[in-house]
């Protein structure tokens, strides 16, 4: 298959396939979060920007506190001044809904999978 391409044409193959890693590096952590989190409550208030990116600070089973943005909460909280909100968490970021990085996972190897049988072909196509 790459025997029939220019020289140009190789080196975009090259470059594509490489950049199939990133939604495979983001899918990676992803699953790394979803296994390795635990089940936690955020401690005090969160702080929430007016576009729902919120802060806050929890603590984990093994005594350690983590601090970080919070996915999936929305500019509510803040408002309210809502406590012990549940919350999915490592270190340094933690999510409302734990299923979301199994969604975000499995899309992004669903997105690398498509990409890559894209840019195969594509170079299948080239090199007749």
């Amino acid at each position: 298959m790459v025997g029939g391409l220019k020289w140009w044409q190789r080196v975009v193959l090259a470059v594509c396939l490489c950049a199939l890693a990133l939604p495979l590096w983001f899918a990676a952590r992803n699953v790394h979060r979803f296994v390795d989190g635990d089940r936690t409550i955020t401690e005090g208030y969160v702080h929430c920007e007016s576009d729902d990116r919120c802060k806050g600070t929890w603590r984990l089973p093994d005594g350690e506190q983590g601090r970080g943005e919070t996915a999936g909460l929305a500019f509510e909280y803040d408002e309210e001044q809502v406590t012990g909100i549940r919350i999915y968490a490592g270190r340094d970021w933690a999510v409302t809904e734990r299923s979301d990085l199994a969604f975000h996972a499995a899309s992004e190897f669903a997105g690398a999978a498509i990409g890559a049988a894209l840019i195969v072909s594509v170079a299948w196509f080239k090199s007749r």
